[in-house]
């Protein structure tokens, strides 16, 4: 039986999803342990393509992720009730939650560039700064609204056609309420976990362990190498030769002492004290990437309509 909430949150269709808009399945952008994330492109209008992550309902499915048929469903609600809200430039847009017979659904924008993680090698230095921005930008935006990411990693930044950071996955995100600071614990991935849950602290502050997995995928941009948990990071740091903001924001963010650590509007107002670089609102490949040979053209949006589709 689906609640009057639940039915305002997500669409409850008696078909599927891709049928029901006359969408085909081109590929698979990615597996987990939830399901896979696929890019679907309407039959009729090509430049209409969406990246639909799918949770699979079949009861051997189920089993495999160790997940009852209720707590899936929670888990789904929850996040699309939290990224339906969301409106910001570096946060994943159009996102919607679908209920199907067989599946559950969260259609969103898809970004034809992959993620941080599959370009790590090819991101050219002079727009460090730039991904470095959009990332704490949407970061920010999110603690703002007293949100936790939770799961901040490569993996989880998307690069959209215009060659600019997004946030995305939120199934590890929530809300903390006003009156509550600290938790538990907080993070998800091994490389990105800030020390005091490492040394296992009761009680963490997940604002600020968000902010040492920015200041972790900073690391990543820099020395374009993945997170290493054998590495001391801050040792790294001396070793290593870089802009002297860069620097500084890799100090304050990877500190070990949560107190002193900086939070996302004090890295965004130090941002704003530099002077600003101006970026062309669409960058070519060849600017933003140092290789490539994994860009195909034909993995854009070709825009052949202007009609929307409503999902």
């Amino acid at each position: 039986m689906t609640s009057e909430k639940e039915s305002n949150i997500a669409l409850h269709l008696n078909a599927d999803y891709f049928d029901f808009f006359d969408l085909r399945i081109e590929k698979v952008l990615g597996t987990g342990k939830s399901g896979d994330v696929v890019l679907a492109i309407h039959n009729t209008y090509p430049g209409i393509n969406r990246a639909v992550k799918r949770f699979s309902l079949l009861k051997e499915d189920l089993q495999k992720r160790n997940i009852s048929l209720e707590r899936a469903k929670k888990l789904f609600y929850h996040e699309v009730e939290i990224v339906r809200e969301l409106e910001h430039p570096n946060i994943i847009r159009g996102s919607n939650g679908i209920v199907c017979l067989e599946y559950l659904a969260i259609a969103m924008d898809y970004c034809p560039f992959g993620n941080l993680a599959d370009n790590l090698k090819k991101i050219n230095s002079g727009l460090i700064n730039k991904f470095f921005a959009g990332v704490v930008a949407g970061v920010e935006y999110l603690h703002s609204l007293r949100i936790v990411h939770g799961d901040i990693k490569l993996q989880n930044i998307l690069i959209n056609e215009r060659h600019e950071p997004v946030l995305g996955d939120f199934g590890l995100s929530y809300k903390l309420p006003e009156d509550v600071r600290y938790v538990t614990t907080a993070g998800a991935t091994m490389g990105y976990f800030a020390p005091e849950v490492l040394n296992q602290i009761n009680s963490v502050d997940p604002f600020k362990c968000d902010s040492y997995a920015v200041g972790v995928v900073l690391r990543c941009l820099v020395q374009r190498r993945r997170p290493d948990c054998t590495i001391d990071y801050l040792e790294e740091l001396k070793k290593s030769k870089m802009e002297d903001s860069l620097r500084y924001f890799m100090q304050t963010l990877l500190c070990k002492d949560p107190l002193k650590r900086s939070t996302m509007s004090e890295v965004q107002r130090t941002l704003a004290k530099f002077t600003p670089v101006r970026y062309p609102q669409e960058l070519s490949r060849k600017h933003c990437l140092e290789d490539t040979s994994s860009c195909s053209p034909h993995s854009l949006p070709k825009k052949k309509s202007t009609e929307k589709m409503s999902s």
